[in-house]
């Protein structure tokens, strides 16, 4: 029966085999007709998109050139206006004074939409330099501006020679303040210079309007609206998306780069495609269909059975992407080694925690992640070398179980420890194109004479591991009863906080808080930043938080910021140092830049840009003098969201700065896409200007990329006069530390008439 059986599915495989064969032409006939006619189409498509992207650039090409046109003859009609009000140097009256033209020019810059408008002598100096912000927008722009000045200069003074009296006007595209920008140059003609009809000219004291305008401004607007650029947007670098295209707009004197203009293209063959997509699908799929018909056989049924059994069977014990023992195995494994008679067995299990895994899974993607976890595995059971049972938990974390004899205990500590040192070693994800780096925690707890149930000993390793991590990450902890009194100390101290918060709260809603008798355990103390090269103007102040705990005395933020983190108090912390900032600041630090620091978790909460704000506008405080310093770390997650809020922020006027530049992951498109205003140069690379040239090469290219992207920069930890020195040589704008000053209470803060606190000067003196 078995021999019959076994015959009459051999001669159904075989003619079913035959009659497969049959339809085989028909198949390969349809199917290469279908493809045809589809890479017809696409070819057709992809030829009239990139025709009409042709035109849509040249056009774009067209209107820039005309816009550039445009700005030279405003220049030149505002020109004439400021000739028709400056006093001249003739002796038969006196025009309109100089408060007339500075109205005039503020009126026409609105008038006209112009970002700046400056009148300047002969030499480049500014006229009616009484607006310290135009003067120092000025200074920033005055040596990209020298070229331009130069011809429209030359121009007036070979006008003059041939006894022609016209204004000299040059206008081009160049880079402003890190953003593409129209700038015109042009003379100044006074009437009292024509003189009397067919009489010499009167040449007058030289003037020269400049005027510019941002590319990414109204000119924009202009070319989206008139030339239908859906969606137009100004980059500084090509970032564009699927399905925009980048336009590179260039200098006009030598041609270099300056911007990018995006859009969505209107594309005519891709919507005729789009049309007839619906249909071509429809074809293939009932091509498909049929020849997944043909194609299909009997055996197949109990080979996906086959898969699906072992499948299912993996998934119950082994982890599908690692192939470890899962969670489930690990367990059993467990149990069977309590199970175990033997009088002198011990039990090993470390709990492994990869650090920094979210950092790199969030920055290059879930693919690169799922690479760095097998092998993150791999290099682990190159360790173990096949003794006992490494398993993955699930996400980054790991498990280890080694049953091994008593004496033998101390020796598996040394497993451990090349288990750290193995994960600490860089990791080449994507084929080399990325390196990633990251280490792990390691939480160990062992049982001998099984003296704990196995749920006590993985209690006892989740808390060794939680430790490892409290302790800096990077290393191995072996529980000991001491970790659970300290891990009652951080519960008592995350209680304390919450009580002190919960006070705060209150006395917020009764009115007290800005009461200059209310006094919190949570103090905002403040260090002062000083103007490179000016040491007695101090330009802000950083606000840094203090807990005057009762027990514990005087704690610093790292004692319990990270405590607020992990357990959702940074949010109502974070509100309140922002709001005692801005209430000092409008007493101590007036009209000083006011620098406090955010935290990634901050940027999470929901209504986070609601509550700034409305902080801002219940104390008065202005948010042009408020400063929000944020890591990087704060802009991996989730960076469209945080995009949006500081974008938001900005608008309103705050500035943002990026706090540890260069000490993480960082990206210098982090400084574009977020719309950095200023790179704080971090303290461990201002400790080594003194002891290794590395330090000073990277302080100098922190300072050089912030300059060329129109930023201010920072140095934190100035302590000594030859890092001062070298800092202000680079170009460093600002620096904070203690060579100018302590971090002090409000009490303490008093800036003198010189703008240089007192605290400050006796420590420069000492």
């Amino acid at each position: 029966m078995l021999e019959h059986l076994t015959g009459a599915i051999t001669k159904s495989f075989f003619r079913r085999r035959n009659s497969r064969l049959i339809f085989v032409p028909i198949v390969t006939i349809g199917i290469a007709a279908t493809l045809l006619a589809v890479l017809a189409t696409i070819w057709a498509g992809a030829e009239s998109d990139i025709a009409a992207l042709e035109r849509q650039k040249a056009l774009v090409t067209a209107k820039l050139a005309d816009q550039v046109n445009q700005m030279a003859r405003d220049v030149a009609m505002v020109a004439a206006g400021y000739a028709s009000l400056l006093p001249d140097n003739t002796s038969d009256g006196a025009r309109a004074d100089r408060r007339e033209a500075q109205v005039f020019g503020e009126t026409v810059t609105e008038v006209f939409d112009f970002e700046q408008l400056l009148l300047v002598d002969d030499d480049g100096k500014l006229l009616f330099d009484g607006d310290p912000a135009t003067a120092r927008r000025y200074q920033w722009v005055r040596p990209l501006l020298a070229n331009l000045f130069s011809k429209v200069r030359d121009g007036r003074y070979q006008a003059a020679m041939r006894g022609e009296l016209s204004p000299s006007i040059s206008a081009e595209m160049l880079r402003l303040e890190g953003r593409a920008s129209i700038v015109a140059i042009s003379s100044v003609i006074f009437d009292g210079e024509r003189g009397e009809p067919g009489a010499m000219p009167t040449p007058q004291a030289p003037h020269y309007l400049i005027g510019f305008r941002f590319l990414d401004g109204t000119i924009l607007d202009d070319l989206s609206r008139e030339m239908g650029l859906k969606g137009a947007r100004y980059a500084r670098t090509t970032d564009a998306e699927d399905g925009e295209v980048a336009f590179q707009v260039e200098a006009s004197a030598n041609g270099d780069p300056i911007g990018v203009i995006i859009w969505s293209p209107d594309l005519p063959g891709s919507k005729v495609i789009e049309r007839l997509t619906p249909y071509l699908c429809a074809a293939i799929a009932v091509i498909g269909g049929l020849f997944w018909l043909l194609v299909l056989r009997l055996n197949r049924s109990w080979k996906e059975l086959h898969r699906s059994e072992q499948h299912a069977r993996e998934l119950a014990l082994q982890d599908v992407l690692t192939h470890l023992p899962n969670r489930d195995l690990f367990s059993r494994r467990l149990k069977e080694c309590f199970a175990s008679t033997l009088s002198d067995a011990s039990i090993v299990v470390g709990f492994v925690d990869l650090d920094r895994f979210k950092a790199v899974n969030d920055s290059f993607g879930h693919a690169a992640g799922d690479e760095l976890i097998i092998k993150a595995a791999e290099r682990m059971n190159e360790v173990l070398g096949g003794r006992g049972t490494l398993a993955r938990l699930g996400g980054d974390e790991f498990a280890i179980l080694l049953p091994v004899r008593r004496y033998e205990l101390a020796a598996q500590i040394g497993i451990f420890e090349s288990i750290v040192s193995a994960i600490d070693r860089p990791f080449a994800l994507r084929q080399g194109e990325v390196t990633a780096h990251i280490g792990c925690s390691i939480g160990i707890a062992f049982s001998t004479h099984h003296d704990c149930l196995p749920e006590e000993l993985l209690r006892r390793a989740d808390v060794a591991v939680y430790q490892a991590k409290a302790k800096g990450r990077g290393r191995h902890v072996v529980y000991d009863a001491e970790i659970e009194t300290g891990q009652r100390e951080r519960e008592r101290l995350i209680d304390e906080l919450r009580t002190e918060l919960e006070q705060i709260e209150a006395a917020s809603l009764s009115g007290r808080i800005a009461d200059a008798s209310y006094h919190s355990a949570l103090e905002v103390h403040f260090q002062t930043i000083h103007r490179a090269g000016e040491e007695h103007h101090v330009t802000g102040a950083e606000a840094l938080v203090r807990w005057r705990h009762p027990r514990l005395g005087l704690l610093s933020p790292d004692k319990f910021i990270p405590l607020a983190e992990s357990t959702g108090l940074i949010a109502p912390l974070g509100d309140y140092i922002l709001e005692q900032a801005c209430w000092i600041g409008l007493t101590r630090l007036r009209d000083k830049t006011i620098a406090v620091n955010i935290s990634p978790m901050q940027l999470r909460h929901d209504g986070f840009a609601d509550r700034v704000l409305t902080t801002l506008q219940r104390t008065g405080f202005p948010s042009s003098c408020l400063e929000l310093e944020l890591t990087e770390t704060a802009l991996v997650d989730n960076p469209q969201q945080v995009k949006e809020i500081l974008g938001r922020l900005r608008n309103a006027g705050i500035k943002i700065a990026l706090d540890d530049f260069g000490t993480g992951y960082s990206s210098l498109s982090h400084l574009i896409h977020f719309g950095i205003d200023r790179i704080k140069i971090d303290r461990s690379f201002v400790r080594l200007l003194d002891t290794q040239s590395n330090g000073a090469a990277i302080a100098a290219a922190v300072t050089s990329l912030a300059r060329n992207l129109g930023m201010e920069t920072t140095a934190e930890g100035v302590e000594t006069q030859g890092q001062r020195d070298f800092l202000i040589a680079i170009g460093c704008t600002d620096l904070q530390g203690y060579l100018f000053s302590r971090p002090v209470a409000a009490d303490d803060l008093m800036i003198g008439d010189s703008d240089c606190p007192q605290h400050a000067l006796r420590s420069s003196a000492s």
